[in-house]
Protein backbone atom coordinates (compact mmCIF):
# COMPACT_ATOMS: atom_id res chain seq x y z
CA UNK A 1 0.00 0.00 0.00
CA UNK A 2 1.12 2.98 -1.32
CA UNK A 3 0.78 5.47 1.61
CA UNK A 4 3.33 8.12 2.56
CA UNK A 5 3.29 11.52 4.91
CA UNK A 6 6.47 13.01 4.20
CA UNK A 7 7.82 16.48 2.68
CA UNK A 8 10.65 14.49 1.12
CA UNK A 9 8.44 11.93 -0.79
CA UNK A 10 9.80 9.04 1.65
CA UNK A 11 7.94 6.13 2.33
CA UNK A 12 7.48 6.23 5.83
CA UNK A 13 4.87 3.77 7.37
CA UNK A 14 2.47 1.46 5.48
CA UNK A 15 -0.81 0.15 6.82
CA UNK A 16 -0.82 -3.74 7.10
CA UNK A 17 -4.17 -5.32 7.29
CA UNK A 18 -3.36 -7.63 10.03
CA UNK A 19 -2.11 -4.73 12.21
CA UNK A 20 -5.04 -3.29 14.26
CA UNK A 21 -4.36 0.60 13.39
CA UNK A 22 -7.81 2.47 14.06
CA UNK A 23 -11.73 1.46 14.39
CA UNK A 24 -12.56 3.98 11.41
CA UNK A 25 -10.41 5.39 8.48
CA UNK A 26 -11.76 8.68 7.56
CA UNK A 27 -11.33 9.08 3.58
CA UNK A 28 -10.97 13.13 2.29
CA UNK A 29 -10.73 13.69 -1.48
CA UNK A 30 -9.12 17.25 -1.67
CA UNK A 31 -9.28 19.32 -4.91
CA UNK A 32 -8.87 22.87 -4.67
CA UNK A 33 -9.61 22.93 -0.53
CA UNK A 34 -7.14 25.03 0.93
CA UNK A 35 -9.13 27.73 2.39
CA UNK A 36 -11.42 25.50 4.75
CA UNK A 37 -9.03 22.58 4.93
CA UNK A 38 -7.55 23.44 8.24
CA UNK A 39 -11.00 24.00 9.96
CA UNK A 40 -12.00 20.24 8.32
CA UNK A 41 -8.90 18.96 9.96
CA UNK A 42 -9.05 20.32 13.43
CA UNK A 43 -12.71 19.29 13.38
CA UNK A 44 -11.37 15.76 13.09
CA UNK A 45 -8.97 16.10 15.71
CA UNK A 46 -12.25 17.42 18.19
CA UNK A 47 -14.01 14.44 17.95
CA UNK A 48 -14.63 12.36 21.43
CA UNK A 49 -13.97 9.46 20.05
CA UNK A 50 -10.05 8.72 19.08
CA UNK A 51 -10.07 5.52 17.70
CA UNK A 52 -9.51 6.95 13.83
CA UNK A 53 -6.56 7.26 10.59
CA UNK A 54 -7.36 10.08 8.14
CA UNK A 55 -6.33 9.22 4.10
CA UNK A 56 -5.98 12.11 2.00
CA UNK A 57 -5.21 12.03 -1.54
CA UNK A 58 -5.09 15.60 -3.34
CA UNK A 59 -6.63 15.61 -6.97
CA UNK A 60 -4.48 17.75 -8.91
CA UNK A 61 -5.28 20.96 -6.87
CA UNK A 62 -4.00 24.38 -8.00
CA UNK A 63 -3.88 25.80 -5.08
CA UNK A 64 -1.47 25.70 -1.80
CA UNK A 65 -3.79 22.02 -0.56
CA UNK A 66 -0.96 19.62 -0.95
CA UNK A 67 1.67 21.38 1.12
CA UNK A 68 -1.46 21.92 4.06
CA UNK A 69 -2.50 18.03 3.35
CA UNK A 70 1.31 16.93 3.78
CA UNK A 71 1.79 19.60 6.49
CA UNK A 72 -0.66 18.29 8.76
CA UNK A 73 0.50 14.53 7.99
CA UNK A 74 4.19 15.33 9.16
CA UNK A 75 2.43 16.66 12.26
CA UNK A 76 0.27 13.76 13.21
CA UNK A 77 1.09 10.12 12.65
CA UNK A 78 -2.71 8.76 12.17
CA UNK A 79 -2.52 11.05 9.09
CA UNK A 80 -1.52 9.32 5.81
CA UNK A 81 -1.46 11.50 2.62
CA UNK A 82 -1.14 9.07 -0.66
CA UNK A 83 0.89 9.80 -3.21
CA UNK A 84 0.90 8.80 -7.00
CA UNK A 85 0.60 9.72 -10.21
CA UNK A 86 -2.68 9.26 -11.27
CA UNK A 87 -3.40 12.91 -11.88
CA UNK A 88 -6.97 14.25 -11.80
CA UNK A 89 -9.47 12.00 -11.42
CA UNK A 90 -12.58 13.12 -10.38
CA UNK A 91 -15.16 13.50 -7.50
CA UNK A 92 -16.27 9.83 -7.57
CA UNK A 93 -13.33 8.40 -9.09
CA UNK A 94 -10.73 10.19 -6.11
CA UNK A 95 -13.27 8.45 -3.26
CA UNK A 96 -12.91 5.41 -5.22
CA UNK A 97 -9.45 5.21 -4.75
CA UNK A 98 -9.26 6.39 -1.40
CA UNK A 99 -12.10 3.60 -0.39
CA UNK A 100 -10.30 0.86 -2.17
CA UNK A 101 -6.89 1.84 -0.09
CA UNK A 102 -9.05 2.07 3.01
CA UNK A 103 -10.32 -1.44 2.36
CA UNK A 104 -6.46 -2.43 2.46
CA UNK A 105 -6.44 -1.15 5.78
CA UNK A 106 -7.65 -3.33 8.79
CA UNK A 107 -10.37 -0.80 9.74
CA UNK A 108 -13.62 -1.98 10.76
CA UNK A 109 -15.67 1.38 9.38
CA UNK A 110 -14.97 3.84 7.15
CA UNK A 111 -16.15 7.87 6.91
CA UNK A 112 -16.35 10.17 4.34
CA UNK A 113 -15.16 13.52 4.70
CA UNK A 114 -15.44 16.65 2.69
CA UNK A 115 -12.84 19.29 2.52
CA UNK A 116 -14.82 22.22 3.36
CA UNK A 117 -17.14 21.03 6.08
CA UNK A 118 -16.90 21.00 9.76
CA UNK A 119 -18.04 18.16 12.35
CA UNK A 120 -19.47 18.05 15.14
CA UNK A 121 -17.23 16.93 17.96
CA UNK A 122 -20.12 13.79 18.79
CA UNK A 123 -20.02 13.21 15.18
CA UNK A 124 -18.35 9.52 15.00
CA UNK A 125 -19.51 8.45 18.45
CA UNK A 126 -22.57 9.11 17.88
CA UNK A 127 -22.85 7.43 14.66
CA UNK A 128 -20.71 4.47 15.80
CA UNK A 129 -23.32 3.76 18.55
CA UNK A 130 -25.95 3.44 16.25
CA UNK A 131 -23.93 1.09 13.78
CA UNK A 132 -23.20 -1.06 16.72
CA UNK A 133 -26.53 -1.01 18.02
CA UNK A 134 -27.43 -2.03 13.98
CA UNK A 135 -24.93 -4.11 13.35
CA UNK A 136 -26.27 -5.91 16.19
CA UNK A 137 -29.46 -6.13 15.49
CA UNK A 138 -28.73 -7.73 11.83
CA UNK A 139 -25.64 -9.74 12.28
CA UNK A 140 -23.15 -9.86 9.39
CA UNK A 141 -24.96 -7.41 7.40
CA UNK A 142 -23.51 -4.77 5.34
CA UNK A 143 -24.90 -1.24 7.27
CA UNK A 144 -24.60 2.71 6.75
CA UNK A 145 -25.17 5.38 8.97
CA UNK A 146 -25.64 8.78 7.86
CA UNK A 147 -27.13 12.12 9.77
CA UNK A 148 -28.64 15.34 8.75
CA UNK A 149 -26.53 18.93 8.68
CA UNK A 150 -26.73 22.36 9.73
CA UNK A 151 -26.43 24.70 5.67
CA UNK A 152 -24.53 27.46 7.06
CA UNK A 153 -22.52 29.74 4.78
CA UNK A 154 -18.81 30.46 4.19
CA UNK A 155 -18.13 31.95 7.28
CA UNK A 156 -20.20 28.98 9.55
CA UNK A 157 -23.14 31.22 10.15
CA UNK A 158 -26.74 29.35 9.93
CA UNK A 159 -29.06 29.65 6.70
CA UNK A 160 -31.08 26.77 7.87
CA UNK A 161 -30.63 24.34 10.63
CA UNK A 162 -31.85 21.19 9.04
CA UNK A 163 -30.26 19.79 5.49
CA UNK A 164 -33.01 17.67 4.97
CA UNK A 165 -35.84 19.71 5.45
CA UNK A 166 -33.95 22.34 3.45
CA UNK A 167 -33.29 20.31 0.10
CA UNK A 168 -37.44 18.64 0.73
CA UNK A 169 -35.92 15.34 1.43
CA UNK A 170 -36.40 13.09 4.49
CA UNK A 171 -35.20 9.47 5.63
CA UNK A 172 -36.81 6.30 4.10
CA UNK A 173 -37.39 3.81 7.30
CA UNK A 174 -39.24 1.16 4.59
CA UNK A 175 -38.32 0.24 1.25
CA UNK A 176 -35.24 2.97 0.64
CA UNK A 177 -34.31 0.85 -2.85
CA UNK A 178 -37.61 2.12 -4.18
CA UNK A 179 -36.53 5.55 -3.75
CA UNK A 180 -32.88 5.37 -4.22
CA UNK A 181 -33.34 3.76 -8.15
CA UNK A 182 -34.04 7.30 -9.12
CA UNK A 183 -32.67 9.70 -6.45
CA UNK A 184 -30.31 10.23 -3.62
CA UNK A 185 -31.43 11.47 0.08
CA UNK A 186 -27.85 10.43 1.80
CA UNK A 187 -25.49 12.93 1.97
CA UNK A 188 -21.48 11.63 1.05
CA UNK A 189 -20.25 13.90 3.88
CA UNK A 190 -22.36 12.53 6.86
CA UNK A 191 -21.51 8.74 5.75
CA UNK A 192 -20.07 5.99 8.32
CA UNK A 193 -20.12 2.36 6.63
CA UNK A 194 -19.03 -0.90 7.98
CA UNK A 195 -16.57 -3.04 6.39
CA UNK A 196 -18.97 -6.04 4.83
CA UNK A 197 -20.51 -3.02 2.68
CA UNK A 198 -17.41 -1.78 1.33
CA UNK A 199 -16.86 -5.35 0.13
CA UNK A 200 -19.85 -4.92 -1.98
CA UNK A 201 -19.43 -1.70 -2.64
CA UNK A 202 -16.06 -1.86 -4.40
CA UNK A 203 -15.01 -1.50 -7.09
CA UNK A 204 -17.19 1.84 -7.26
CA UNK A 205 -18.47 1.50 -11.08
CA UNK A 206 -17.67 4.04 -13.91
CA UNK A 207 -21.42 3.95 -13.84
CA UNK A 208 -21.80 4.97 -10.20
CA UNK A 209 -23.22 8.70 -10.47
CA UNK A 210 -21.92 10.18 -7.33
CA UNK A 211 -19.81 7.76 -4.74
CA UNK A 212 -22.37 8.29 -2.21
CA UNK A 213 -25.88 7.66 -4.32
CA UNK A 214 -23.79 4.08 -4.65
CA UNK A 215 -23.04 3.44 -1.05
CA UNK A 216 -26.85 4.37 -0.12
CA UNK A 217 -27.62 2.11 -3.02
CA UNK A 218 -25.82 -1.02 -1.91
CA UNK A 219 -26.72 -0.79 1.38
CA UNK A 220 -30.28 -0.60 0.55
CA UNK A 221 -30.28 -3.89 -1.65
CA UNK A 222 -27.79 -5.87 0.43
CA UNK A 223 -27.97 -4.75 4.05
CA UNK A 224 -29.51 -1.68 5.75
CA UNK A 225 -29.38 2.18 6.39
CA UNK A 226 -29.57 4.24 9.72
CA UNK A 227 -30.11 7.88 10.16
CA UNK A 228 -29.23 9.99 12.57
CA UNK A 229 -31.98 12.70 12.68
CA UNK A 230 -30.03 15.91 14.46
CA UNK A 231 -27.38 17.55 12.35
CA UNK A 232 -24.16 16.31 12.86
CA UNK A 233 -21.78 18.30 10.29
CA UNK A 234 -21.75 22.39 9.53
CA UNK A 235 -22.74 22.46 5.53
CA UNK A 236 -20.69 25.26 3.83
CA UNK A 237 -21.93 26.53 1.12
CA UNK A 238 -19.68 28.93 -1.08
CA UNK A 239 -19.35 29.20 -5.03
CA UNK A 240 -16.81 26.13 -4.92
CA UNK A 241 -18.85 23.86 -3.77
CA UNK A 242 -18.83 20.38 -5.40
CA UNK A 243 -22.24 19.56 -4.63
CA UNK A 244 -24.11 21.84 -2.65
CA UNK A 245 -27.39 22.63 -1.12
CA UNK A 246 -30.58 24.13 -2.45
CA UNK A 247 -34.23 24.06 -2.04
CA UNK A 248 -36.02 22.03 -4.48
CA UNK A 249 -38.06 24.77 -5.30
CA UNK A 250 -34.92 27.06 -6.63
CA UNK A 251 -34.69 24.34 -9.36
CA UNK A 252 -38.43 24.95 -10.87
CA UNK A 253 -39.28 28.13 -9.91
CA UNK A 254 -38.71 30.60 -13.53
CA UNK A 255 -38.05 33.53 -11.98
CA UNK A 256 -34.42 32.28 -10.69
CA UNK A 257 -34.10 29.43 -12.48
CA UNK A 258 -33.81 27.95 -15.94
CA UNK A 259 -36.66 25.18 -14.82
CA UNK A 260 -36.41 23.57 -18.55
CA UNK A 261 -32.98 23.28 -18.77
CA UNK A 262 -32.85 21.66 -14.83
CA UNK A 263 -35.71 19.44 -16.39
CA UNK A 264 -33.45 17.85 -18.92
CA UNK A 265 -30.57 18.16 -16.46
CA UNK A 266 -32.53 15.60 -14.75
CA UNK A 267 -33.67 13.57 -17.41
CA UNK A 268 -30.19 12.83 -18.34
CA UNK A 269 -29.59 12.13 -14.27
CA UNK A 270 -32.31 9.11 -14.69
CA UNK A 271 -30.87 7.73 -17.75
CA UNK A 272 -27.86 7.51 -15.77
CA UNK A 273 -29.49 5.91 -12.96
CA UNK A 274 -30.67 3.40 -15.14
CA UNK A 275 -27.00 2.62 -16.22
CA UNK A 276 -26.26 2.52 -12.54
CA UNK A 277 -29.13 0.05 -12.00
CA UNK A 278 -28.27 -1.87 -14.55
CA UNK A 279 -24.71 -2.54 -12.67
CA UNK A 280 -25.98 -3.24 -9.65
CA UNK A 281 -28.14 -6.04 -10.90
CA UNK A 282 -24.84 -7.91 -12.06
CA UNK A 283 -23.40 -6.80 -8.58
CA UNK A 284 -26.36 -8.24 -6.95
CA UNK A 285 -26.66 -11.61 -9.40
CA UNK A 286 -22.17 -11.79 -8.37
CA UNK A 287 -22.90 -11.24 -4.20
CA UNK A 288 -26.63 -12.71 -3.32
CA UNK A 289 -28.38 -13.83 -6.57
CA UNK A 290 -31.47 -15.14 -4.09
CA UNK A 291 -32.02 -11.21 -2.79
CA UNK A 292 -35.41 -10.29 -3.00
CA UNK A 293 -34.39 -6.72 -4.33
CA UNK A 294 -33.49 -8.07 -7.48
CA UNK A 295 -36.83 -8.32 -9.25
CA UNK A 296 -37.15 -4.75 -8.12
CA UNK A 297 -33.59 -4.09 -10.03
CA UNK A 298 -34.01 -5.53 -12.90
CA UNK A 299 -37.52 -4.51 -13.54
CA UNK A 300 -36.26 -0.76 -13.00
CA UNK A 301 -33.55 -1.22 -15.32
CA UNK A 302 -35.84 -2.26 -18.24
CA UNK A 303 -38.17 0.52 -18.24
CA UNK A 304 -36.54 2.00 -20.97
CA UNK A 305 -37.84 -0.77 -23.55
CA UNK A 306 -41.01 -0.41 -22.71
CA UNK A 307 -43.56 2.42 -24.28
CA UNK A 308 -43.50 5.59 -21.96
CA UNK A 309 -47.34 5.22 -20.70
CA UNK A 310 -46.27 1.22 -19.60
CA UNK A 311 -43.30 3.09 -18.07
CA UNK A 312 -45.68 4.85 -15.56
CA UNK A 313 -47.62 1.75 -14.93
CA UNK A 314 -44.90 -0.53 -14.25
CA UNK A 315 -43.31 2.41 -12.40
CA UNK A 316 -46.33 2.41 -10.34
CA UNK A 317 -46.83 -1.30 -10.15
CA UNK A 318 -42.99 -1.43 -8.08
CA UNK A 319 -43.80 1.72 -5.96
CA UNK A 320 -40.73 3.39 -7.22
CA UNK A 321 -41.21 7.02 -6.33
CA UNK A 322 -39.31 9.89 -5.50
CA UNK A 323 -39.95 12.09 -2.27
CA UNK A 324 -42.78 14.42 -2.63
CA UNK A 325 -45.69 14.96 -5.13
CA UNK A 326 -44.17 17.92 -7.35
CA UNK A 327 -40.63 15.50 -7.04
CA UNK A 328 -42.68 12.65 -8.32
CA UNK A 329 -44.33 14.58 -11.03
CA UNK A 330 -41.16 15.35 -12.24
CA UNK A 331 -39.94 11.89 -12.43
CA UNK A 332 -42.96 10.93 -14.59
CA UNK A 333 -42.47 13.51 -17.02
CA UNK A 334 -38.89 12.58 -17.67
CA UNK A 335 -39.19 8.99 -17.52
CA UNK A 336 -42.01 9.43 -20.63
CA UNK A 337 -39.62 11.44 -22.22
CA UNK A 338 -36.67 9.13 -22.50
CA UNK A 339 -36.11 7.49 -25.97
CA UNK A 340 -37.48 3.95 -26.11
CA UNK A 341 -35.04 1.64 -26.62
CA UNK A 342 -33.78 -1.86 -25.05
CA UNK A 343 -30.56 -1.43 -23.44
CA UNK A 344 -30.25 -4.25 -21.62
Amino acid sequence: MNLRYSVLDKPIKSLDKKEVVADVCIVLGVFNGAEHLESQINSLYAQTYHSWILLLRDDGSHDSSNIILKTKANQDSRIFLILDKKNNLGFTRNFGYLMEEAHKTSCRYIACSDQDDVWSPTKLENQLELMCETEKKYPNAPVLIYTDLEVVDVGLNLIHPSFMEYSGIHHEHLYPQKVLVTNNFVTGCTILINRRLLEIALPIPKEAIIHDWWLALCASVFGHIAYINKPLVKYRQHTKNAIGAKSFLHYVNPFKTNWYYHWLEGREVLCQSIDQARVLSKRIKEHDPSNPNRSLIEQYVSLQSLTPLNRVRALSRLGIHAQGSLRHAFLLSRLMGLPTHNRS
